[in-house]
């Protein structure tokens, strides 16, 4: 999946002339009856579940620079970056048993979410066998906790790009572009007509539904905005002909198309500006660098610098910046804004994070200087501050028992591999390959460690979580074998 970008690059030329419809069975899977979890299978926070009468600023965001990316809800009004959670452990707490088997594995990018945040379409995309699985929609209601509705795009369908209602699913597919409305289950083909424009690149990121959902607007290899008519009855026109458009971003107040273009200066900075579609005029709202997403009264921008790695929070009247990485702390070394969101839902309600009242340890590694390896910092929320064990074997054989105080469901293990930052270098130390876990129920699982996180079949109801380890890969800078941070589901 790719994110919005400041530059869209299209490729193949496609011309675009009439719509035919088609039913939705010839094309698209039709949607399956809603799947509400029983009240057993939803662990809510009581105190998190409390609604907000107030509304929040929440920023969905996600990992770049990564083969498996992931995307979290964070709070930006809560400066201790606490706030935050990540959509697939959203979307697992409204899933029933047989979907989490039967997902298991698979990755979920947000697809769009409502402006008031209500209702989110997930793509779902499940690895098998076969090189091209279908990928599957999925849109929950955020506010009731339930998924309405979940269907399938063809298995060569490209990631679609959704209208901000969650009705409609516009993608590509054997270079033909489709439309999928999920209401009434029917899929037209927009056939191209020589010479209009090129439509084969469309996927999620690279353009936006109209407000009400009728038009299409996109870059392709022309200057210019193409405006596609989805009802068909003003075919494709081209908006600021001559203008080198390098990306539309987002829709502002007042039916206002936000896009961004390069400047001429040979650098990466992007002015960015507003079309009223009306009237056509243009505004200038302020020129950035890097990945970037606007509030909705454009009064506020959230810049990705990847120069620096760090997220900022800029005033766009006054110029203003503000350094908020500390928000998006524990989301990855490098996150990029993916959409603004107001809402009085608060999504921590969702949150299936175990709480744990002591930890133990079989041995510790002792105090170097004012540096500490003290169990306790498996918790700390800090990658850098890790426990370390303290025999001569290299940690085979050595144990972390977390205490519960009583008995909770757990669905899963998050573990992040010991760092530490000296004399300007990473250490290299031994880390986990291969552990134990051992629960009061009498049950036990054996982990590889391919991954740092690891979702049960079916949650486990125990009051401890007694980890063993049993292999290690070596380090070449401590022989000692270190854990960073531990977290149960």
């Amino acid at each position: 999946m790719r994110y919005i970008k400041a530059a869209l690059i299209i490729v193949f030329s496609v011309l675009l002339s009439a719509c035919t419809a088609t039913t939705g069975g010839d094309i698209v899977t039709s949607s399956q009856s809603p799947n509400i979890p029983s009240s057993n299978e939803v662990k809510v926070n009581q105190d998190a579940a409390k609604g907000t009468e107030k509304k929040a600023s929440w920023l969905l965001n996600g990992q770049e620079g990564v083969e498996d990316r992931v995307q979290f809800l964070t709070n930006l009004d809560d400066s201790t970056g606490k706030t935050n959670i990540r959509i697939d452990d959203l979307i697992d707490t409204m899933q029933t048993r047989e979907e989490r088997i039967k997902y298991h594995g698979s990755q979920v990018y947000v697809g769009e979410i409502t402006s008031d945040g209500s209702h989110m379409a997930i793509i779902r995309d499940v690895y098998g066998e076969q090189p091209e699985e279908s990928l599957i929609i999925e849109v929950y209601n955020l506010d009731a906790e339930v998924k309405e509705r979940e269907f399938k795009l063809p298995p060569t369908a490209q990631y679609p790009v959704v209208s901000s209602d969650l009705r409609k699913y516009l993608y590509v597919m054997n270079g033909h572009l489709y439309l999928y409305d999920a209401i009434s289950k029917r899929t037209t083909e927009v056939k191209n007509e020589k010479g209009k424009a090129d439509v084969s690149n469309i996927s999620h990121g690279q353009g936006v539904f109209s407000p009400d959902n009728t038009k299409f607007y996109f870059v392709d290899d022309q200057s210019g905005i193409v405006m596609l008519d989805l009802s068909g009855d003003s075919g494709t026109k081209r908006l600021l002909a001559g203008t080198d458009v390098s990306g539309i971003m987002q829709w502002g107040q007042g039916n206002k198309l936000i896009y961004s273009t390069y400047k001429n200066d040979h650098t990466f900075i992007n002015n960015i500006y507003s079309l009223d579609i009306h009237t056509g005029k243009v505004q200038f709202i302020t020129k950035n660098e890097g990945d970037f997403i606007l509030s909705p009264d454009q009064k506020k921008l959230v810049l990705s610098d990847d120069e620096v790695v760090k997220m900022f929070m800029i005033d766009v009247a006054s110029g203003k910046k503000e350094d908020i990485s500390s928000i998006m702390d524990g989301e990855g070394s490098w996150v990029v804004p993916i959409q603004w969101i107001e809402t009085k839902i608060n999504y921590m309600k969702y949150s299936n994070k175990v709480e744990v009242k002591k930890i133990t340890a079989s041995s510790t590694l002792p105090n170097q200087g004012n540096r500490s390896f003290s169990v306790n910092n498996l918790t700390d929320d800090n990658n850098l501050t890790p426990w370390c064990e303290g025999s001569k074997t290299g940690g085979v054989g050595e144990t972390v028992t977390l205490d519960l105080g009583s008995t909770q469901e757990v669905r899963g293990i998050e573990m992040v591999d010991g760092t530490m930052w000296v004399n300007n270098k990473y250490l290299d130390m031994n880390t986990i390959q291969k552990m134990k876990l051992d629960f009061s129920d009498g049950q036990s699982l054996v982990l590889e460690n391919n991954d740092t996180r690891f979702k049960f079949d079916e949650p486990i109801r125990t009051s401890f979580v007694k980890i063993t380890i049993l292999e290690v890969k070596k380090g070449a800078d401590l022989p000692n074998t270190c854990i960073g941070e531990l977290k149960l589901l």
